[in-house]
């Protein structure tokens, strides 16, 4: 340890929570170099939703290799570019009757989320922008401008054009009223151009949003002109079930950002999907040196012909999430009842309302060699982000592990 802490940066993070030096992974099992294995119920912060090393996708990304492909491309034609295109239309769009472009944008969420804003206001001609409390978008100047949380992180970067709404879980007549107001009211003497959500927060605390709520977005915005940003990059490709946790909710956003599971081998990759007739750039306008990963867009149209052709992942997944909730919720009763069960499929949480608990749940969950986070305002519930490809033995493994870490830091206290 004494090689990491001498030379890497003192803003190192997850490495503080878990003290140890990992050396392989395969599923939902990662090993440290000392042989002892750990459950992952924290999956990459979300970009390992299909799992470590993937067997059906690292043979992909072995061939593509092995043959001398293309592994950066910028933004040329590729065969690669190609199958992924193909796959995000036959499996995603398709489906969803979705008429939306696929703009590249480079490796991360948050350069996601800048590009949306910058063609949100090219579209909209409004700078100001309505994101909700709890929200995360990343850490790049703009997108940590609009992220009401930052999970305890000091940000200075907040501008005067932004205003967030609280979150809501059940949309009250108060709340539709407020929204609608918002919407209607200049931030700073600027009119409103979007608004940006996770229709299922991550960083937030593992909340998902009442879809009264966001269908009353739609509804106002079309009236304001107002653009409408979904930011899916944990909660998307399948985390909640659906491809999208907006699904059937009625948002039907025109700029959705995509990242983090996308490659589905944990590869940087992230992109916008946008309503074809607001596709305004001009060649160049957004641009960056790594939007042609060629290696994931290969294993990206894998993942989506493998796991997408059919209903059979979203199923399971939605059938894991509720033993993962019926779990909690055996933790919560057992715990006096005074811990509330957070999330929408495989994205969950226990918000034990208290920082230093919820830090010692997880670090005694460490203990028992299972992975977990904390997030929410004052990182007071733990996270789940369990591998949408685990199987049962494993899911019940570790929810009991979780269950026992919970028993006995409540009874230490």
């Amino acid at each position: 340890m004494d090689l990491f802490e001498t030379l890497e940066s003192n803003v190192r993070y997850y490495c503080r929570r878990w003290p140890a030096v990992f050396a392989s992974a395969r599923g939902a099992i990662i090993t440290a170099e000392d042989g002892t294995q750990y459950l992952d119920f924290f999956a990459g912060a979300g970009a390992l939703s299909y799992g470590h090393n993937n067997p059906a996708l690292v043979e992909v990304a072995i061939e593509h290799l092995r043959a001398g492909r293309l592994t950066h491309s910028l933004d040329t034609f590729t065969v690669e570019k190609r199958q992924f295109l193909e796959a995000m239309q036959r499996y995603v769009l398709a489906p969803r009757q979705l008429d939306m472009v696929v703009q590249m944008v480079g490796p991360t969420g948050a350069t996601a989320v800048e590009a949306a804003l910058q063609l949100a206001q090219k579209v909209s001609g409004r700078r100001a922008v309505l994101g909700f409390e709890g929200s995360y978008h990343g850490m790049t100047y703009r997108a940590s401008s609009i992220s009401a949380s930052m999970a305890g992180r000091a940000v200075s970067a907040h501008l005067g054009d932004f205003v967030a709404l609280p979150y809501v879980e059940r949309a009250t007549d108060e709340d539709l009223a407020l929204l609608e107001r918002t919407l209607r009211t200049p931030v700073d003497g600027e009119a409103i151009g979007a608004v940006i959500i996770e229709p299922t927060q991550g960083e937030g605390g593992a909340r998902a949003f009442d879809p009264q709520y966001l269908r009353a977005i739609r509804t106002i915005a079309d009236e304001l002109g107002v653009v409408v940003i979904a930011d899916e990059v944990q909660a998307g490709v399948g985390r909640t079930g659906p491809f999208f946790s907006f699904e059937g909710s009625g948002l039907d956003p025109d700029i959705v950002c995509v990242s983090k599971s996308i490659s589905g081998l944990g590869l940087p990759m992230a992109l916008n999907l946008i309503r074809r007739g607001l596709d305004s750039w001009g060649a160049g306008e957004f641009s960056g040196t790594f939007r042609g990963n060629n290696l994931a867009f290969a294993t990206s149209a894998r993942m989506l012909e493998t796991y997408w052709a059919d209903s059979t992942l979203e199923k399971q997944t939605e059938l894991n999430g509720r033993s993962v909730r019926n779990a909690l919720e055996t933790m919560s009763a057992a715990a006096g009842g005074d811990f509330a069960v957070r999330g929408n499929g495989l994205l969950c949480g226990l918000d034990v309302g208290d920082t230093r608990l919820a830090a010692d749940i997880a670090s005694a969950a460490f203990e028992r060699h299972l992975i977990v986070e904390t997030c929410g305002a004052g990182d007071t519930t733990v996270k789940l982000l369990v591998p949408l490809t685990i199987d049962e033995d494993q899911l019940h493994d570790g929810l009991t592990r979780l269950g026992d870490a919970v028993a006995s830091t409540c009874a230490d206290r």
